[in-house]
């Protein structure tokens, strides 16, 4: 029922995006198979908790594709149910993604992430910041010394984050960004569930597989 209904109002909302952005399209087909709209990855990743389920972003700063699919992910996760914990993991697949990544990390260590996030996208889609210096500048506008971003961004903890979601992406197998983790099982790309915004389709049907898999183990 809970599923149903937020499928029901995700569609709605879907619907009416249709005429802004061609990229989305409804689902007539609410079953969802493994191999053909997600991948179950053969080494499940571990996840921080045992009684929640665990959703992950795959994404990066300079993918167009992921700076598309932030207006509607932005909207998903505020629906998004107590025992559901969304994360994200920025791609480290060249020089350009890891410097994007490791002031990812910077913000989050700077608890500036939420207030910093959009505004940071944005910017970097328009090539406006491209080394770190740039985004030092840029930090400022946020009340953040450049000398603090600098100490910061060249942290230990922030490197050992850069190493952290380059592990984890080794362990995604996905072959581009955005794509979705579920649980740290399932692998969910735009390609396979057949637009983007029916990858969050696909996560709500996994997340509810989840949920009944946990519900099954306490009882």
């Amino acid at each position: 029922m809970i599923l149903s209904y937020r499928l029901t109002i995700f569609r709605l909302f879907i619907s009416c995006l249709i005429s802004l952005c061609p990229i989305f399209v409804i689902a007539t087909d609410l079953k969802f198979e493994d191999g053909t709209h997600y991948v179950t990855l053969k080494i499940p990743i571990a996840t921080k908790y045992d009684d929640k389920i665990e959703v992950t972003e795959y994404f990066s700063y300079g993918c167009p594709a992921c700076y598309q699919f932030e207006s509607v992910i932005s909207v998903w996760v505020m629906s998004l149910a107590n025992d559901v914990e969304f994360n994200r993991t920025p791609a480290i697949w060249n020089e350009p993604y890891k410097l994007y990544a490791q002031t990812y990390y910077t913000a989050e260590a700077l608890n500036i992430l939420e207030q910093i996030h959009p505004a940071l996208f944005n910017a970097i889609q328009k090539q406006l910041l491209g080394d770190p210096k740039e985004m030092a500048i840029f930090f400022s506008d946020y009340g953040v010394d450049p000398i603090d971003f600098a100490r910061v961004f060249n942290s230990f903890g922030v490197r050992t984050r850069l190493q952290q979601a380059e592990a984890r992406g080794r362990a995604y197998r996905a072959a581009g960004v955005p794509a979705i983790i579920v649980n740290g099982k399932y692998r969910i790309t735009g390609q396979m569930a057949g637009s983007k915004g029916e990858m969050l389709l696909v996560a709500d049907y996994l997340v509810q597989i989840e949920r009944e898999a946990i519900g099954a183990k306490d009882n």
